[in-house]
């Protein structure tokens, strides 16, 4: 029982040291693949965006980049679904701090709910002020720029779109994460009160607590 399980260990590291060599591949992103596809997940990475390592810009256009995620897919995918899929990639927390499929739908359907409402539904707008993907600030309310998407995010955002997923924010359209707010990277309970204030100040009110921090405002 065992001589299998070692062998297998043995192949996936001569797989991922040759990736390594030949640069084909990311490899960190291939074992997660690897791993995931034993688990009976997905997470298939869809695009290898250009980010700027200074100003945290995307030097990829969204119509590219959703091109680029429908080869690498097989199958159509919308600049609209790549930009949710985007957004969600990176806005929401990694899973080991318990960023998992509930926490992403709910920002994915935050996402929605604010571009239906103060956007006309252009999502594109909506998420980057139609300056492109990149860091959140200035025109763009939500981050888009540090994670491409895989195959998992884009089909969380499907089925939220499609209705599969209902909404859990209760139309909210807006999201605040609580231990994002740090200084020397420990939480700062001063700048998230500050953060309270400010939002509360807009007439903007929390009306669900979830796990690990998540806060959906309205």
């Amino acid at each position: 029982m065992r001589r299998p399980a070692l062998l297998l260990v043995v192949a996936v590291a001569i797989w991922l040291l040759i990736s390594w060599i030949t640069l084909t591949v990311n490899p960190v992103d291939q074992a997660k693949q690897f791993a995931n596809t034993l688990a009976g997940l997905s997470n298939m990475r869809l695009t290898h965006a250009t980010v700027d390592p200074d100003t945290g810009d995307v030097a990829e256009t969204p119509d590219d980049l959703a091109s680029a995620a429908s080869l690498t897919l097989g199958a159509p995918v919308t600049v609209e679904e790549y930009a949710l899929a985007r957004m969600v990639a990176t806005e929401s927390l990694p899973d080991i701090r318990g960023g998992g499929d509930a926490d992403k739908q709910a920002r994915i359907w935050v996402a929605i709910n604010d571009c239906q409402k103060n956007n006309g539904g252009d999502v594109l707008v909506c998420l980057t002020g139609g300056n492109g993907f990149g860091k959140q600030g200035a025109s763009r309310k939500y981050a888009t720029g540090r994670n491409d998407p895989t195959d998992y995010h884009l089909a969380l955002v499907r089925a939220c779109r499609d209705g599969t997923t209902p909404d859990p924010t209760s139309g909210a359209t807006h999201f605040l994460d609580r231990y994002g707010f740090a200084t020397d990277h420990i939480y700062d309970p001063d700048k998230y009160a500050a953060a309270v204030a400010k939002w509360t100040s807009y007439g903007w009110s929390k009306i669900l607590d979830l796990p690990h921090g998540l806060e959906i405002w309205t």
